[in-house]
């Protein structure tokens, strides 16, 4: 009997091991990198909750594609350093599991990351790039959004006469190109830190610098007096921005290619699940974007199955230039990429 016994477990134990066709899927792994430490690591933190999410539904849904695969996670932090930067990426290229990359978040970094990504075939999307030079040189980079000239296009709305603060970023170089296009005086009134000897400011004024910086700049000027319109791109949309302005952030504008999820009626539910994941941070400015770049990230991921009958990074490159421009997927409203810019009024409450 103990004999019998014992082979009737050994048998058990076989057959448990033996477990049918599919019942323990493959697994390929998406990467992610943003600045997660040091002066933007909101950034990272306003964004992962949101990448993690678009991940869970996936493989809690049964996978992507057919055979079915699992997703993984491997994020990095580069600290909006560019070196930094380009060895994070060295790292997830050396992965062959790694099939595509989401990030980098800032200009500088993903300019450093990218001869990296080119050289081993590793696509990128990029969903904070303004610069359209960087979508148009070698490897498969995708945007998401309005570029740089997209954007001040909708920033010189309106505006007879302004200055500009600018660290040298494209958004900078794309309202100089526009304003001269227009003919509309566009001139330089120092760097932010000269903000005490300025003079003769203009009644609008553009600031094209980091969100600390700004929101010093125009403390700084609200104590002077200067009521002038004071105007920026995304970086003004980041909280960091209005915990420096305070009160003088109100009435300011910020002009960005994403709603913010806590504007969107239908967003509660996607702002209460990646506050969640992130034990109650809430998504930030870039949350919508990077949910949206991992959604299409698994598309492609579905797509290069469907084709090669596995996922690799040539068939997932293949599969973003195909649907790069088809409508994105987001988690509420019915928001679209198509729609443009968002112009967003600054102050308590948002």
């Amino acid at each position: 009997m103990k004999r019998l016994a014992l082979w009737t477990l050994c048998l058990l134990l076989l057959l448990a091991a033996c477990r049918a066709p599919g019942a323990t899927r493959p697994s390929i792994k998406i990467g992610l990198v943003a600045p997660f430490e040091g002066r933007y690591r909101y950034v990272g933190y306003g964004l992962f909750a949101a990448v993690r999410l678009a991940l869970r539904e996936a493989n809690t849904a049964g996978g992507v594609g057919t055979p079915a695969y699992s997703v993984e996670l491997v994020a990095y932090d580069d600290g909006a350093d560019p070196e930094m930067a380009r060895q994070q990426a060295e790292k997830l290229a050396v992965d062959p599991q790694v099939v595509v990359v989401i990030g980098h978040f800032r200009e500088g970094t993903t300019r450093a990351a990218l001869p990296v990504y080119a050289r081993e075939g590793l696509p990128l999307l990029a969903p904070a790039v303004l610069d359209p030079a960087l979508v148009s040189g070698p490897g498969t980079v995708v945007r998401i959004g309005p570029d740089a000239d997209e954007l001040a296009a909708r920033m010189l709305e309106g505006a007879t006469e302004a200055g500009l603060v600018t660290d040298g970023g494209p958004l900078g170089e794309a309202l100089r190109r526009a304003a001269a296009e227009r003919g509309l005086p566009l001139r330089p009134v120092g760097p932010p830190a000269d903000v005490a000897r300025w003079s003769a400011l203009p009644p609008v004024l553009f600031c094209d610098a980091p969100p600390v910086d700004c929101g010093e700049m125009l403390v700084a000027l609200r104590a002077r007096g200067w009521s002038g319109e004071f105007v920026g791109g995304p970086d003004l949309a980041a909280d960091e921005f209005r915990a420096v302005a305070g009160d003088a952030a109100t009435g300011v504008r910020a002009v960005t290619p994403w709603p913010y999820p806590r504007n969107l009626p239908d967003c509660a539910d996607f702002v209460a699940a990646c506050s969640e994941i992130s034990l109650g941070i809430p998504p930030g400015d870039l949350a919508l974007p990077a949910y949206a770049a991992a959604r299409l990230a698994l598309r492609a991921v579905e797509w290069a199955i469907a084709r090669d009958g596995q996922p690799s990074r040539p068939g997932v490159a293949a599969a973003l230039t195909t649907l790069a421009a088809e409508p994105l997927t987001y988690p509420c409203g019915e928001w679209t990429r198509d729609d443009g810019t968002q112009t967003q009024a600054k102050g308590h409450g948002r």
